[in-house]
């Protein structure tokens, strides 16, 4: 009777540890898979003043970002001095 019962508790830790890596493993996958840790990432080109990426797959085959500059690691376009000769006066004198 007692080796019955020790194999049957044996056998019940074995299927626990079994079912929590089996689990953990799913947990891990799904956690990476919505984060966006996938292989095939987006492949973005720098065309001087946008990013542009080109896909085989409908419905977008040609999306171009004006605005996004860390998508192609572009860096920001130098600012331009206001002119000073436009500038309104809100003062009355």
């Amino acid at each position: 009777m007692f080796f019955l019962s020790y194999n049957q508790s044996n056998l019940k830790k074995t299927l626990f540890v079994g079912k929590f890596l089996l689990s953990t493993f799913f947990l891990a996958g799904l956690v990476l898979k919505l984060a966006g840790c996938s292989v095939s990432r987006t492949v973005w080109k720098n065309h001087g003043d946008s990013c542009i990426r080109i896909s085989e797959n409908p419905p977008l085959k040609r999306v171009i970002n004006y605005s996004d500059h860390d998508l192609c690691e572009r860096k920001l376009s130098p600012r331009k001095a206001p002119n000073p000769k436009i500038r309104h006066i809100t003062e009355k004198e």
